[in-house]
């Protein structure tokens, strides 16, 4: 592939929806926790703007109804998950009875789901190996 990155083409048009969407000064997507809007960029807990589709799967950067408020460490360990897939996590992690304070506990928890799943899910492949 090796395409241009999208969110690079018009940097006014991107400019625009990134403005529009910390206007909304709404919380995390992922996390659900609020984002101090006054931190500088690349701090973990500033404002990004995350796609719900992401780009590399064919996502708009710019239409506002795919992107959402996100925490920058929250955007960093989602990735390029789905939104499905982040949803499912949040739910098992509710469902464990954790009570995350901030965006890195929400992280190392999400961390912990992620590896508790893969475990789970290489003991049943395991498991059917064994069948004769």
């Amino acid at each position: 592939m090796g395409g241009r990155d999208p969110r690079r083409t018009s940097g006014t048009r991107r400019n625009h929806t990134l403005a529009r969407v910390r206007a909304r000064r709404d919380p995390c997507w992922i996390c659900g926790l609020p984002i101090d809007y006054s931190l500088p960029a690349r701090h973990p807990l500033s404002y990004e703007c995350d796609e719900l589709v992401p780009v590399s799967l064919g996502g708009s950067p710019y239409r506002l109804d795919n992107c959402a408020a996100a925490h920058r460490c929250c955007n960093n360990w989602r990735s390029n998950r789905t939104v499905e897939q982040v949803e499912s996590i949040k739910r098992r992690i509710a469902s464990q009875g954790f009570a995350y304070r901030s965006p890195f506990e929400f992280v190392e928890a999400a961390k912990h789901v992620v590896k508790t799943i893969r475990i789970e899910g290489a003991s049943s492949q395991l498991k059917r190996s064994r069948r004769w």
